[in-house]
């Protein structure tokens, strides 16, 4: 799935937070900590905000899928370094969970309701702000998991149960000393910003964008593009070691990487917010800036196409020239297009893709062509549609690849006939149901937008595919329209960044089609909904078929974890399960 760039570019439940009995909390939940008697409440979040009238009201935070993602960071970080310390004990259980060390002397309880700079949490002056720390480990978003302690004091910490206060540090490495500015409080941690590197990691290189280390569009330009692959593919590890402890041995390929490092993306969406104290010629234009809600003027984006980089100038200055006529800013469109060469707005019907140009657009409203190997796809501007062109053509290949070598395998077997149908789940636009129509008898694509059917359709016959079928539907209804044998039945998913229902994922075990081939944006939401797979005795773990596995659903073995790097220089990576029924 594709990640908009409002800021130039895309879990599982974390372990419980630790707090001190707090007796002025009378909300708060018990959760015992593993090997201890001691019982630990954890307090609500409290904050206040202004509201329209200019007074401030208290209201409870939530905690969100980011504050999940870093907990869980924070965890495993904790559990490693247990292991690591916790030499004369290794047949001991790992802790699930660490506590404070000494009733509320972090005073948690008092965090929950402060205003920034929590000074004191982390051993500070109560006016401190700004602070040395040691950065341990890297979050699924790029940033850095660090502490006050060093290596060692934080292994003697966690020896004893105990965890220290964190900070989430963006633009860092691993190993590296940084000096930072608390800014915002969160669950279990503080976000801060980078004032500078005091000890370099040897991976840390010189970004090229001047803006790097202020937009929140890119996390990962300060290591080199080899080195992003590899933090991905650990990403991808460590998201299925959470979601279950039995995934933490499978095997996950390396990331196959995109042809262009940068001038890649097909599509930004700059914009601008109103304030009355700033002039209309001075309004910042461009992507929000690292752990703010400001925007920072951004001239030119280098990840964007060369299209879409002549289409943001545009886009810059007819904001500039209308800026009086908005209230409270917006956000722009820039999107790639391909157009025949000479005239912009003619038919691509019947021109063949090769022989299209580059062009782009501004309005949401107008209609877009992209190209993917010699198949053209066209859709509204303001569509989802994958946003990297340059490596769609390697990306739909594997999945067409993986079905192939699938069928193949299975008509080994006499009078098997290997997989002769394909269901394209989410189906959008037709992307996937399209590029790997040729080795089917038929092609059945469902969605739930009456817009992408009709897209998906006409794309089908713009390029001459007759045995393609896109319909209108719920995704979690769609096998109530299937006709097919499970056994030749091949399922494609590329469910939202959220992942797929329960309720989709149990029909689709009962209906138990030969092969699933499963696209994530989301890989945390994509393991969690195998892992989910996994409880019901559906999947194969280390090679065993589950003992309580039954004839009411198909049970399957992962045959392979391959990650794509479609947005290079951010967090975002792109990842393909297939799952192969027994």
């Amino acid at each position: 799935m594709s990640h908009d760039m409002s800021s130039a570019t895309g879990a599982k439940r974390p372990a419980s937070l630790h707090s001190a009995d707090v007796s002025d909390h009378q909300n708060s939940t018990a959760q015992q900590i593993e090997g201890s008697a001691q019982t630990v409440k954890v307090p609500e979040q409290k904050r206040t905000r202004l509201n329209s009238k200019g007074k401030r009201k208290e209201y409870q935070a939530r905690k969100s899928n980011a504050d999940e993602t870093v907990l869980d960071a924070i965890r495993l970080l904790l559990q490693e370094k247990w292991r690591r310390c916790n030499r004369e004990g290794l047949d001991t259980d790992v802790p699930t969970v660490f506590g404070w060390n000494s009733g509320d002397q972090h005073g948690e309880a008092s965090f929950c309701r402060a205003p920034p700079i929590p000074a004191k949490l982390a051993g500070g002056d109560v006016s401190e702000c700004e602070f040395e720390v040691h950065v341990h480990e890297m979050s699924e978003r790029g940033h850095g998991i660090a502490t006050r302690e060093n290596d060692e004091e934080l292994g003697k910490l966690v020896l004893n149960k105990n965890r220290p206060w964190v900070f989430v540090v963006p633009f860092v490495l691993r190993g590296e000393k940084v000096r930072v500015r608390s800014v915002r409080h969160e669950w279990g941690y503080t976000q801060a910003d980078l004032l500078s590197v005091i000890a370099k990691s040897p991976l840390r290189i010189d970004a090229p964008c001047q803006y790097f280390g202020k937009c929140s569009g890119c996390q990962l330009q300060h290591i080199g593009h080899r080195d992003q692959l590899e933090f991905k593919r650990e990403m991808v590890r460590r998201a299925f070691s959470v979601a279950s402890p039995l995934f933490a041995s499978l095997a996950v390929s390396e990331v196959i990487q995109s042809s262009l490092p940068f001038g890649y993306r097909t599509k930004l969406t700059p914009h601008f917010d109103i304030r009355k104290d700033t002039p209309s010629e001075k309004v910042a234009i461009g992507f929000t800036i690292s752990g703010q809600r400001r925007v920072l003027d951004i001239e030119d984006c280098m990840i964007g196409t060369d299209a879409v980089r002549r289409g943001m100038t545009e886009a810059r200055l007819n904001a500039r020239a209308k800026m009086a006529d908005y209230k409270r800013g917006a956000t722009l469109l820039v999107r790639e297009t391909n157009v025949p060469n000479g005239s912009p707005n003619g038919d691509v019907s019947n021109i063949p893709a090769a022989d299209l140009v580059k062009d782009f657009v501004l309005d949401p409203k107008s209609w877009v062509t992209d190209v993917v190997g010699d198949i053209k796809f066209r859709f509204p501007a303001s569509s989802f549609f994958q946003n990297n062109a340059s490596i769609l053509p390697a990306f739909t290949g594997y999945v067409r690849e993986e079905l192939q070598r699938w069928s193949n395998s299975f008509m080994t077997t006499e009078d098997d006939g290997g997989l002769r149908y394909l269901i394209d789940a989410y189906c959008g636009s037709g992307l996937f149901g399209i590029a790997c129509h040729s080795q089917f008898k038929k092609v059945m694509g469902i969605e739930i937008s009456t817009e992408s059917i009709s897209c998906a359709n006409n794309n089908a016959r713009m390029n001459g595919i007759d045995n393609c079928n896109f319909v209108l539907g719920d995704a979690t209804k769609i096998f109530e329209k299937v006709d097919t044998s499970p056994k030749h039945t091949a399922v494609v998913i590329d469910p939202p960044r959220k992942g797929s229902s329960p309720e989709f994922l149990d029909q689709l075990l009962a209906y138990g089609p030969r092969v699933i081939v499963y696209i994530a944006c989301g890989v945390p939401a994509q393991a969690r909904d195998i892992a989910y797979m996994q409880s019901k005795n559906a999947i194969i773990v280390n090679g065993r078929i589950p003992a309580s596995s039954s004839s009411q659903h198909a049970v399957y073995r992962i045959a392979s974890i391959q990650p794509f790097d479609l947005f290079p220089q951010t967090y975002h990576v792109e990842n393909i399960v297939t799952l192969v029924r027994e």
